[in-house]
């Protein structure tokens, strides 16, 4: 008989079905692996064997140094089908077309002279989009933050302009990204347990979710044809802007539709794994600063002590703030974009510690348990951006703790995000120019007391985005608004 993994008890043919609930499942099978004293877990899901893992140990060992065998993707019928998600790269199974699209991609991002554009491109939406956007309608900060960190990665892949204020392109990414991320969440939808359902009509009892695919399918289909169109437009008269689309497109043959299409859905996968996951982050900081004014009073000692307050943050500053590289990596930890991981699926038998993985298998590192481990963090629900710091200030490198700058943020193994670092410096730069400039304060009432801010993370998609709240976000000085207002032209509609 096979050695499994532990997991709950099943139940006759339904296995451990009703045991994962669709919203925050993460926090669940943290709980399970507690209980089990085991940092592998397995599930049953009604014959589909599902397994956890949720040490970074684990995921090193199968996800990491066993990837040849662990990176393909399991076929969500919701997503990757109804959906029409097989287009998005993190989505496909791991064969010759995902192999080939993130060749396209790290070839953009690593090819000589290609970097300091890109840092140019993140540096200049934070100035012209980000920072006079918080000045001039600092109530609207989460939509200011979604177009300063967001677009400028739509502007990296596609080459288009983007409006500083309303921009059509990063509503509709938002709009495919949350179709997307909604369509895999595991155990959300019974069509991806029961496959069959796929076949139900619309009108059929029960079978509502297809509405709701074929609405996903629309989308995803502008998701993906629309920029790229719209840029080949601005290639074709000269008019684009540098960007992935213009550099691949240049190096494929004249009428080539499988290559246009493999760079088509190539990218979106720049979307996709870039600009919902920093806006992300950039939110979350500013929930820690209102939670924590006096961490925010710390930021701001050690950014006026090392910039002053006579001009912006560079990316150049990053070595000397460690206190703010402390607090970010803290930000990540405290609150993990995708706490739950994106599943991967095993292409061979295995085994792992005695136990058995069968071929098939849907694993899937479990982040939340990586950075809420007490071994290695203690007091894990606790913010404190000293754990990641040496008692005399500096940055730790202590290797077997996890670092949310590379371990478990950005994936595991083959399908690690191969932006990864150019979304950790956006991110920086966002964080460091919103702390040097502005301060974040909770509203205030009528009678003139702070309101606590209120805090709610749904756990309606992948990604853990906090809902809006509100607060109230002023500059630290004219003089810095000044400094904002001179970086910007206020008379030119788009960046």
């Amino acid at each position: 008989m096979k050695n499994y993994p532990p997991g709950p008890k099943r139940l006759p043919l339904l296995g451990n079905l009703f045991h994962i609930p669709t919203r925050h499942a993460y926090l669940k099978f943290t709980q399970y692996s507690k209980d089990l004293g085991s940092d592998v877990i397995y599930l049953d899901v009604a014959g589909m064997p599902f397994i956890v893992l949720n040490s970074l140990k684990a995921c090193n060992d199968l996800l990491e140094k066993r990837s040849n065998i662990y990176s393909s993707r399991f076929h969500m019928t919701m997503g990757y089908e109804l959906v029409d998600g097989r287009r998005f790269l993190p989505m496909q199974p791991y064969d010759t077309e995902w192999r080939e699209g993130r060749r396209l991609v790290t070839q953009y991002l690593n090819a000589p002279g290609h970097q300091i554009p890109i840092l140019e491109c993140i540096t200049e939406f934070v100035r012209k989009s980000l920072l006079p956007n918080l000045l001039n309608t600092p109530e609207d900060f989460f939509i200011h933050i979604r177009n300063g960190v967001g677009g400028s990665i739509i502007s990296l892949a596609y080459g288009l302009l983007i409006k500083r204020v309303n921009d059509p392109w990063i509503t509709l990414a938002e709009e495919g990204l949350t179709c997307i991320t909604s369509a895999v969440l595991p155990g959300k939808w019974a069509v991806d347990i029961f496959p069959f359902l796929k076949h139900l009509p619309e009108w059929f009892p029960g079978a509502g979710f297809q509405k709701w695919a074929k609405e996903g399918r629309e989308l995803m289909t502008r998701f993906f044809h629309e920029p790229f169109e719209a840029s080949k437009k601005l290639i074709a008269n000269g008019t684009a802007k540098p960007s992935f689309l213009s550099q691949s497109l240049e190096e494929i043959a004249a009428n080539d539709p499988k290559m246009e299409r493999l760079i088509e859905n190539t990218g979106g996968m720049f979307i996709a794994g870039g600009a919902d996951t920093s806006v992300t982050a950039v939110k979350n900081l500013v929930t820690v600063l209102l939670l924590f004014p006096e961490i925010q009073t710390k930021l701001q000692a050690e950014m006026d002590s090392v910039i002053g307050r006579d001009r912006l943050p560079e990316l150049s500053d990053k070595p000397n703030l460690p206190y703010l590289h402390a607090t970010l990596k803290e930000c990540l930890r405290w609150r993990p974009i995708v706490p739950g991981g994106f599943p991967h699926m095993t292409t061979e038998d295995d085994e792992y510690n005695g136990y058995f993985i069968p071929k098939g298998s849907i694993v899937t590192g479990n982040t939340w348990a990586v950075f809420y481990d007490e071994e290695c963090f203690p007091e894990p629900t606790k913010f404190d951006p000293t754990r990641f710091l040496t008692p005399d200030g500096h940055l730790r490198t202590d290797e077997d703790v996890p670092d949310p700058d590379f371990d478990a943020t950005f994936g595991f193994g083959r399908r690690k995000c191969p932006g990864m670092d150019f979304g950790l410096a956006s991110y920086w730069l966002s964080a460091a120019s919103l702390i040097a400039c502005f301060n974040i304060t909770p509203e205030v009432g009528e009678t003139g007391e702070p309101i606590p801010p209120k805090f709610e993370y749904l756990g309606k998609e992948v990604v853990l985005h906090p809902e809006p709240f509100k607060c109230r976000i002023t500059p630290r000085s004219p003089e810095v608004a000044a400094l904002i207002r001179a970086g910007y032209d206020e008379n030119s509609e788009y960046i």
